[in-house]
């Protein structure tokens, strides 16, 4: 990797950092990326980031180095049992023999063929090759072992290609699922945020033919692309406040992709019990955990949809469509009303202003906890933006800041990640990785765990202050001159959208409370149900 003339490096001091920002170059490039590790607990701090790829099929080529065959098992300094380490959380995993003359070449090139073909095959996902070394690690510098071992390959070019085919459905079966789909009026298209959607004209089209609305997660691209035929990006609030309204109950559900942020829709949705839900994936995984799913159609997703609009007959515009797009009008009108007498800077302001004022131009990322629920009930971009990451295979805190970094190298473009203040110091010690890079670590900072106050344990003080919301006390802004970074403390969103457009790298802090965060929250919720309730809509 140090020298090989096409090899993109990048170096940091702390394994599970790096781990996490392989992960984010991953995402962002949309290509495999090689993880390089020392033996013992260097390959350990790996894992968190290993099951993170897992989890949300991320493909990465995990390079471990390990002692030879005689200093395993007898008490070597720094020494443990690598093979098969990493357990089920790759999709392969071979452990190679100490280099040998007698070793061929062509061996090594088609293991490593191999490993990059389980990575990205689908489901994709992280692969493991532990390697032995014997001291010497490296031969004389004069070595014919440091040379290029075939005069027919060049460096771009690998010792086994692999082709894989498309996974489409026949024209039969387009044919008998757009008439299973079209016998039903009531009906949604789910999008997720795993869900690869090259072509939303041909999504937007699903919507027209069969008259259902579509509902993006905040991480599809169906979100990021702004406006367009039947999107209801305002349907985690509009089901809050409809409630158990059995007006609204869909008979069919077509859902692309795997996993929802909406913890209100998947229980909405497991209250409804549909008749017909079909999920579509690249894969054949069991992504159910409502059990709801009737039919699961493992194809690529393109494809799937640029072809079963072909299939569908259409219908006339229908009341159900209509009254979904009412519901989404109104509480966007709603928002801008509400926002207009409540200025100060909060949570729910924050992505509701940002869903005007960001770009294309710029990526989002977004850490779990309370930043990426807000963003999915308030960032309803009109116009396209992005695109937006979140760790969300196991939704962890962990490695925000060096997943962050990670994307904005991969993208190769300004990024803003937004990240709770746990997440972020979870992760301090990787804004070492962010100084030389177009990155706004914006942290919203209501000292501690803001998003069990929605929770009921927030009434017993007792224990809810001291091992729920567990407050820091701690100022964040002696973060930044230790790794030079300039620090801004914004009171307003005019202030904040000044420093956004800084285009140098800069930590960001926005002080908040928990209490204002649920306050906000709760009134906005009873302001949607007030307006809801004089309109009355019925489908």
């Amino acid at each position: 990797a140090a020298e090989h003339p096409l090899a993109e490096t990048h170096v940091h001091f702390d394994e599970r950092g790096m781990g996490f920002h392989a992960l984010g170059y991953a995402k962002g490039s949309g290509t495999p990326t090689a993880l390089i590790v020392t033996s013992g607990t260097a390959v350990a701090n790996l894992l968190p980031a290993i099951m993170e790829a897992h989890y949300d099929q991320v493909p990465l080529i995990v390079i471990t180095a390990d002692r030879p065959p005689e200093l395993r098992d007898c008490g070597a300094n720094q020494t443990t049992d690598q093979v098969k380490i990493f357990e089920d959380f790759v999709q392969w995993q071979v452990d190679l023999p100490c280099p040998d003359g007698k070793i061929p070449h062509s061996y090594i090139g088609t293991t490593i063929s191999q490993a990059v073909a389980h990575a990205t095959s689908s489901p994709q996902g992280p692969v493991h090759l532990n390697c032995m070394l014997r001291k010497p690690f490296l031969p004389p510098v004069d070595s014919p072992s440091l040379k290029l071992h075939s005069s027919t390959r060049s460096p771009h070019g690998a010792q086994t290609t692999f082709t894989a085919g498309v996974n489409t459905l026949q024209a039969r079966d387009l044919e008998q699922l757009a008439e299973e789909l079209s016998e039903h009026e009531k009906g949604l298209i789910l999008v997720s945020g795993t869900a690869p959607i090259e072509s939303i004209e041909s999504l937007h089209a699903l919507s027209r033919l069969l008259q259902w609305p579509i509902f993006p997660d905040v991480l599809s691209s169906a979100r990021s692309a702004g406006a367009g035929y039947g999107v209801i990006p305002y349907y985690d609030l509009i089901l809050k406040a409809l409630g158990a309204n059995e007006d609204f109950t869909p008979e069919a559900i077509l859902q692309i992709g795997d996993r929802f942020v909406s913890k209100t829709l998947l229980d909405w949705v497991s209250s409804k019990k549909p008749k017909v839900h079909c999920h579509i994936a690249p894969h054949i995984l069991r992504k159910d955990p409502i059990h709801s799913i009737t039919h699961r159609i493992a194809c690529a997703i393109t494809p799937f949809l640029e072809s079963l609009p072909k299939h569908l007959p259409g219908r006339p515009p229908s009341n159900w469509l209509h009254v979904w797009k009412e519901l989404n009008t109104l509480t966007s009108h709603s928002l801008d009303a509400f926002f207009k007498e409540h200025q100060s800077l909060s949570e729910p302001l924050l992505f509701h202003h940002l869903a005007v004022t960001l770009t294309d131009a710029t990526g989002l990322f977004l850490s779990n906890s309370m930043p990426v629920r807000n963003a999915d009930a308030f960032f309803c971009p009109e116009n396209p933006v992005g695109p937006i990451h979140c760790n969300r295979g196991l939704s962890g805190i962990d490695g925000n800041i060096a997943s962050a970094a990670g994307i904005t190298r991969g993208l190769g473009k300004p990024l803003l990640a937004i990240l709770g203040d746990l997440a972020f110091l979870h992760d301090l010690n990787s804004l070492a990785q962010t100084h030389k890079l177009p990155l706004k670590t914006l942290v919203i900072n209501n000292d501690g765990g803001s998003i069990f106050s929605f929770l009921p344990i927030r009434e017993r003080k007792e224990v809810f202050t001291p091992f729920f919301k567990a407050p820091h006390g701690l100022d964040l802004q002696h973060a930044a001159p230790l790794f030079k970074l300039p620090y801004h403390r914004p009171e307003t969103f005019e202030e904040l959208q000044a420093i956004l457009s800084d285009p140098h790298s800069s930590l960001i802090e926005m002080q908040t409370s928990s209490l204002q965060n649920l306050e906000m929250h709760q009134d906005i919720l009873l302001h949607l149900k007030e307006v809801q309730n004089r309109l009355r809509l019925s489908v």
